[in-house]
C-alpha cells in the first residue's frame, strides 16, 4: 500500500514537477507553472510488485492537474 512521503508547496512544487526522471516527474513546463503542491507518494519495499515514486500534482483550488509514475524508489 502506498504512502504519502512528501509533500511541495508553492515554488518549489513547481520547480520540482518540471524536473526530469530520474529526480522528479518531469511535467511538461506549462502544467508545473500552474501548480501549487505536488504530492510524493511512494510504494513500500514489502508491497507485491516493483516500487515506483507517484506524483500527484495540484492547482491552487486543490484540483488535480494529473499523475505521473516513475518505476524504483
Amino acid at each position: 500500500m502506498p504512502y504519502l512521503f512528501r509533500e511541495i508547496e508553492g515554488v518549489e512544487a513547481r520547480k520540482k514537477a518540471a524536473e526530469t526522471a530520474p529526480f522528479g516527474p518531469g511535467f511538461p513546463t506549462e502544467t508545473a507553472a500552474q501548480a501549487e503542491r505536488l504530492e510524493v507518494w511512494v510504494s513500500r519495499f514489502g508491497d507485491p510488485g516493483p516500487d515506483y515514486c507517484e506524483f500527484r500534482l495540484f492547482d491552487a483550488q486543490g484540483g488535480s492537474l494529473g499523475t505521473r509514475r516513475q518505476p524504483g524508489y
